[in-house]
């Protein structure tokens, strides 16, 4: 009676036919279909020879082949076609772009709007009755059974989550159903265009224009929140200018300087290869680099700096050299503490080379 009940729950119809192709069971659902379809039963056995299949263009019908007591059963569900549905709210999600769903507990497909169908570029009858994870790489697919876990258990789940080049908007809510059963109800959005859009908006607010690296604003929110934030961190500070750049710019023509300058950042890239290490334009030639450790390190990498300096400038006719200043971070050292010594040591060097 239980399982009676639960069965008449379903916005699908189950028809269960015997190995004669004779009824052996009707849910409510399907018992309202009968009222205005006609069923000729004993063509089915044609049909049935395929897994799927449409009955009169109204509905997908998904059929398995059962044993029960050494007897064949044929189980049909009778899903109503989205296209042809008089369900008026059925058709609205159809309209929608989000991808809409709905899952039972153990994450299997009940209801999925047409959005999702295109998304996961499967037929309607692949897709219903199959776990949500089946139709994702096993990254994606361990995520969704998380995400349910989280929906289930709490009632909530919101992220914004990114994969294989795409950003994705997922909310997952806990619907219960009474006598102690739950599904969820799932809403993704692809916000891949408009996080694309913040994406570039940052890389203007915190990238030189002229070579692709950090800018000021970086330095002065982004680094100065990392510093204040890991106060006991070590890090090493390298300041860089170019010898002469004002008479390069003078004698050159500031479309040359410009080039110098791209020449010289486009070493430092190739040659500052962590994640967690900067490289940052304060304004005109005045460049730092930022690494997170300490000043051993930063010297190994103003060696091959220096190296690659040397083999770019023997293949070109306007050569360039470079002053630097270098520092590590003493115990709690703010940032602008940490520059002006670094910046002192610049002054020096620069001197020394008069």
């Amino acid at each position: 009676m239980f399982e009676n009940k639960l069965l008449d729950n379903l916005t699908i119809g189950i028809l269960v036919l015997d190995a004669a192709f004779k009824v052996k069971y009707l849910n409510k659902r399907m018992k309202n279909i009968l009222k205005i379809e006609k069923i000729d039963f004993s063509k089915l056995e044609v049909l049935l020879k395929n897994l799927n299949f449409t009955f009169n263009g109204k509905f997908r019908v998904k059929s398995s082949k059962i044993q029960i007591d050494k007897k064949i059963f044929f189980q049909l569900e009778f899903h109503e076609n989205p296209e042809t549905s008089t369900n008026k709210f059925v058709a609205m999600l159809d309209t929608i772009q989000d991808f809409i769903f709905y899952l039972d507990s153990e994450g299997k497909i009940e209801y999925f709007n047409k959005a999702y169908e295109n998304h996961l570029g499967k037929a309607y009858l692949e897709i219903i009755g199959e776990k949500e994870s089946k139709f994702y790489p096993d990254d994606m697919a361990i995520k969704c059974d998380q995400n349910n876990e989280i929906a289930l258990k709490l009632g909530n789940f919101y992220e914004e989550e990114y994969f294989y080049g795409k950003w994705y908007q997922t909310f997952k809510s806990r619907v219960n159903l009474g006598n102690n059963e739950y599904g969820i109800f799932g809403m993704v959005k692809d916000i891949t265009d408009s996080k694309k859009k913040v994406i570039d908006l940052s890389e203007k607010v915190y990238k030189d224009a002229l070579t692709g690296i950090y800018n000021r604003n970086f330095y002065e929110e982004k680094i100065t929140d990392i510093f204040k934030n890991k106060k006991e961190q070590i890090y090493s500070m390298l300041l860089i200018d170019i010898d002469k750049f004002k008479n390069i710019n003078d004698f050159n023509g500031h479309d040359v300087g410009d080039w110098v300058l791209k020449r010289l950042c486009n070493i430092l890239k190739r040659n500052v290869r962590q994640s967690n290490d900067f490289i940052i334009r304060l304004g005109g030639d005045e460049i730092l680099i930022i690494i997170e450790g300490e000043k051993d390190n930063l010297e190994k990498i103003l060696n091959r700096i220096e190296k690659d300096i040397l083999l770019e400038n023997s293949s070109n006719d306007l050569k360039f050299t470079i002053s630097i200043g270098i520092g590590e971070r003493k115990k709690c050292e703010t940032l602008d503490s940490l520059y002006k010594r670094v910046d002192v040591e610049l002054y020096k060097n620069k001197n020394r080379g008069k």
